[in-house]
């Protein structure tokens, strides 16, 4: 177990299935204490929570990340329980794939509030508690090229979101290196859960244990030095290179 991770506290947005709850239960095991985030996925949530009190402490606040008053509460909670949190996996972002003449601007906005406005106020508040310390890490989630200004047929709204979320962390992680914070960003392939699907060129998509191990890797001492990084974990898979297939299968 790493002794960087033991004792430290992680809160975890959108947590409560899939490759949240594989995040939360992969920081329990090396003993972190973890917040588990959902706004409408309760039932899901406990068992995640449940999952996570096998290997340590865990807590459950359901919050609407893209609210402020909401945000508040969730960090007022974890205030209270904890004293703030040590790391932060901003892992909330809704996706859609259309085009844009049929896109709403409800669903515009709720894209890009999900992806960039949760992570812009989530590191707000994650913040304070981190500089006190003189230690954090904070890992955001782009997606593949996005930091490149790539452009990719249907996803419009999601590409400017995560375009700004990659540049929000480089912004920060230049802004905070000098209290022990490192902030970087996390860029998936096609994920076995992806809405979108696209043939990949080692034949597969990427597992949770894919992810898992690229936030393990930035969470280690030895990663201190890294910052302001956008990591791709694409098996080589770049959008424009392959069709995007809308329910099709890798191999």
């Amino acid at each position: 177990m790493p002794q960087v991770l033991r004792e430290k506290t992680a809160l975890i947005t959108g947590s409560a299935k899939n490759l949240g709850r594989a995040i939360a239960v992969n920081l329990a095991r090396q003993g972190v204490t973890v917040f588990i985030n959902c706004h409408k996925s309760e039932s899901a949530s406990f068992e995640t929570l449940k999952e996570v009190k096998k290997y340590s402490s865990g807590f459950l606040v359901q919050a609407d990340v893209t609210k402020k008053n909401e945000i508040n509460h969730l960090f007022q909670t974890i205030e209270k329980e904890k004293g703030g949190i040590d790391i932060l996996v901003n892992l909330v972002g809704n996706f859609i794939f259309e085009p844009i003449t049929t896109t709403t601007f409800e669903k515009f906005q709720d894209v890009i509030e999900s992806n960039l406005y949760s992570s812009f106020l989530c590191c707000q508040k994650a913040l304070p508690s981190m500089m006190k310390k003189n230690w954090g890490r904070i890992i955001n989630f782009g997606c593949v090229a996005a930091d490149t200004l790539t452009v990719r047929k249907n996803t419009t709204p999601y590409y400017i979101a995560k375009t700004g979320v990659i540049l929000l962390t480089k912004v920060l992680a230049f802004e905070y290196a000098k209290y022990g914070i490192t902030i970087n960003s996390i860029s998936p392939g096609i994920l076995k859960t992806s809405v979108a699907k696209a043939k990949t060129p080692t034949g597969k998509y990427a597992q949770f244990e894919d992810i898992i191990n690229a936030i393990n890797f930035l969470l280690k001492e030895e990663s201190g030095y890294i910052n302001g990084a956008n990591l791709e974990v694409s098996g080589g898979w770049r959008p424009g290179l392959a069709d995007t297939v809308g329910s099709g299968s890798s191999s």
